[in-house]
């Protein structure tokens, strides 16, 4: 992003620099990633709620490179900030190779770097990598996923009766919070789960979902992911007081039913109103859902007269309850829209329908064909696409293809980095084409995300 002399660059390379003196003077600092936590010289640094995130970031970052961690020598005083630069560079654009680590030791090796060395993955890693570690988080996420269903619906279905609580929300909200800044790309391949026979709820877990996603990713506090996650499950609560004809009905609805489908963002707040919580609580939850239909100058519904702008949750749950309602199969429409027909249509409206800020954001999030996304490659093969490592661009993600098995079905394939991947003359080779329907070859995405390895 900025030239090596810009002071930006300068000010960090100094203070880089500082504290490299400062822990190398009397011995070598080892920083290296092992059986899923983070160790500094040794020592295991415990988690803690304003730390996790950029130690995730930290250990993803290494993940994809292939290492295991770094270790700075004590002659480390004798590199100049120009060294420590040359080195940060090499780790950075070593993910566009189709061999990170090895590439890297080569380049390490003739730059003559002899102040840091590379530290390879331990072995108990690698096969934790493999097996457990992995299937235990994606455990994890699709336990997540079914409690998360099974309490929008009870709320609702409380709610519609009486009073419902929201303790078993509030600790699924913070169980959100933790697997997104564990996992965030497994939390995006989740919310691409559609339940056409119970949309309602799936719909409201998926928005849930993207809507911490989004939150995290422009920097909110953990508690404040906590208040929009539950935002998300509770943004469509009203509709449980909107006829099942009406929400249902294929087709067009009438003016009268169209009146009757407007209420709902203010159904929802009174039914907020009387949930069985703090007062503290109810009234950081109760503008997102009541604004997930007003648009930026607040034009859409419901009519209101005594706001003058909208909230931060509220703009966010605008953007993610349209993004997942149009990537999802309804019926009053023919079909519905990949992931990045969406986020095209979606930017056509900047500033009229979503703010532009957290849309530019929303959108470099979920990059250009988003995660879980099913694509069509340039050679003709389907893929599903499961990542953007650190350092790529947008548009050249982590695939997976997917190859026909003995069933009829879609199976597994190899796990591509289009970043790694240029034709022999140095010219483009492998690349998406465009994207597709999941339904054009009869694929659940979600499945592979859960997919025990």
């Amino acid at each position: 992003m900025h030239k090596d002399n810009n002071q930006l660059i300068r000010d960090c390379l100094a203070r880089f620099k500082g504290i490299l003196d400062e822990m190398t003077g009397e011995d070598d600092l080892k920083i290296e990633i092992w059986r899923g936590r983070f160790h500094l010289n040794g020592e295991k640094l415990p988690h803690r709620r304003d730390t996790v995130n950029i130690i995730n970031q930290i250990m993803k970052y290494f993940s994809v490179r292939g290492i295991g961690g770094l270790q700075f020598l004590v002659i480390s005083g004798k590199a100049t900030p120009a060294d420590i630069l040359a080195f940060t560079r090499l780790l950075d654009i070593s993910v566009k190779h189709e061999d990170p680590a090895g590439w890297l030791r080569h380049k390490v090796g003739g730059h003559a770097l002899s102040w840091v060395q590379l530290l390879e993955k331990r072995d108990d890693d690698l096969k934790a990598e493999e097996n457990g570690h992995g299937m235990k988080r994606q455990e994890k996420a699709k336990n997540a996923y079914l409690r998360a269903l099974e309490t929008v619906r009870e709320v609702a279905d409380k709610a519609s009766q009486g009073v419902a609580g929201v303790r078993k929300a509030r600790r699924l909200a913070q169980t959100i919070v933790d697997l997104i800044q564990e996992d965030t790309s497994l939390v995006l391949g989740l919310a691409t789960i559609k339940d056409y026979d119970d949309y309602t709820y799936s719909h409201s877990v998926n928005v849930s979902l993207l809507a911490t996603c989004l939150g995290r990713y422009i920097g909110l506090s953990s508690i404040s992911l906590e208040y929009l996650s539950i935002c998300g499950l509770f943004h469509d609560l009203g509709k449980v007081g909107v006829s099942k004809d009406v929400l249902l009905k294929k087709g067009e609805l009438n003016s009268e039913e169209w009146n009757d489908m407007q209420k709902h963002p203010l159904l929802g707040v009174r039914k907020i109103l009387r949930l069985n919580a703090d007062k503290a609580l109810r009234s950081r939850i109760i503008l997102g859902p009541f604004e997930h239909h007003l648009n930026p100058d607040l034009t859409g519904y419901p009519k209101t007269h005594f706001m003058n702008r909208l909230s931060l949750m509220g703009k966010i749950l605008r953007i993610t309850d349209v993004y997942e309602a149009l990537t999802s199969e309804r019926a009053y429409r023919p079909r519905s829209f990949t992931p990045d027909e969406a986020l095209r249509k979606m930017w056509l409206e900047r500033g009229k329908s979503f703010d532009t800020v957290l849309l530019k954001s929303f959108i470099h999030m979920m990059g250009i064909y988003p995660i879980g996304s099913m694509v069509e490659l340039n050679n003709g093969r389907i893929a599903l696409v499961m990542d953007y490592p650190a350092g790529s661009q947008k548009d050249m993600p982590l695939i997976m293809t997917l190859e026909k098995d003995s069933k009829g079905g879609m199976a597994q394939g190899e796990m591509i980095n289009l970043a790694a991947r240029t034709g022999k003359d140095g010219s483009p080779g492998l690349s998406i084409a465009r994207g597709i329907l999941p339904s054009r070859v009869g694929v659940p995405v979600a499945q592979f995300f859960l997919k025990e390895n």
